[in-house]
């Protein structure tokens, strides 16, 4: 039973990932809300309309795959078992909680590579597509907490509070003594990539941030090298946070 609601979750989030990436890739001068952005975007993505849909549904289908699945019985958690780290495909769970999964996992996974795309291109998240993500995850962990059965929603919104908040305090540290720091994109994409960290562990957030700055650093070392330079050089991070949010959620059940 647990193994067909697993299946069941997968596919619908590989589902959903693909609606999301459909609408986006035919919606690009919507949400880049620029002329000039937008036509550059055009340009330079001319012949790959078809592969951030694509692998925004193979993010989906490997993080369906990878979810911790609990091995919960009917009757609840083994008397070992942490309440927060029961598998939501378990007999701790029911079908708000399959749905909410499947909806979060799978529009963030289908918006991943547009983010990733227009972050390098535009060097911006655009908030059309940043705000929604928040509304999606903010408003399904917050409904599933109340209607579903699994404890992981209330971790999730504590998770991506405390994040958006410290790096909202970056933020300001980097205005105050005018470094370079956390845009505003990043502040806001923080809710998303740690509230959706949160559902794969408690305590993926220590994965996760490592996971980021590895990407970060090996990134800007390549362009370094690339521009042959040291100083100046700059990288977007949002390729980093979301890079470093599915490598270090899918790791976490395993490395902690």
């Amino acid at each position: 039973m647990t193994g067909m609601l697993h299946g069941m979750v997968i596919v619908l989030t590989v589902l959903i990932a693909l609606a999301t990436g459909l609408v986006l890739s035919r919606t690009s001068r919507t949400w880049i809300a620029d002329d000039g952005q937008a036509a550059a975007f055009a340009r330079a993505y001319a012949a790959g309309t078809v592969r951030p849909v694509v692998t925004g549904i193979v993010i989906a289908a490997a993080a369906g795959l990878l979810f911790p699945v609990g091995t919960v019985g009917p009757t609840g958690p083994a008397p070992t078992a942490s309440p927060a780290a029961v598998g939501i495909v378990s007999g701790s769970s029911g079908p708000v909680d399959h749905i909410g999964l499947a909806l979060v996992l799978g529009t963030v996974a289908g918006a991943t590579p547009f983010l990733i795309r227009a972050d390098v291109l535009l060097r911006r998240l655009p908030d059309r597509i940043v705000w929604p993500l928040i509304g999606v995850c903010f408003g399904v962990a917050a409904l599933a907490s109340v209607l579903g059965r699994w404890p992981g929603w209330s971790l999730a919104l504590i998770a991506g509070t405390i994040a958006a908040l410290a790096f909202a305090g970056l933020h300001l540290l980097g205005r105050v003594l005018g470094a370079r720091t956390m845009g505003l994109g990043d502040v806001k994409l923080a809710f998303v990539v740690f509230s959706t960290a949160a559902l794969f562990h408690p305590w993926a957030a220590a994965p996760v941030l490592v996971a980021m700055m590895l990407v970060s650093c090996v990134w800007a070392l390549i362009e370094a090298i690339r521009a042959r330079r040291l100083r100046g050089v700059t990288i977007a991070f949002g390729p980093a946070m979301l890079s470093g949010m599915w490598l270090g959620s899918v790791l976490a059940p395993f490395v902690l």
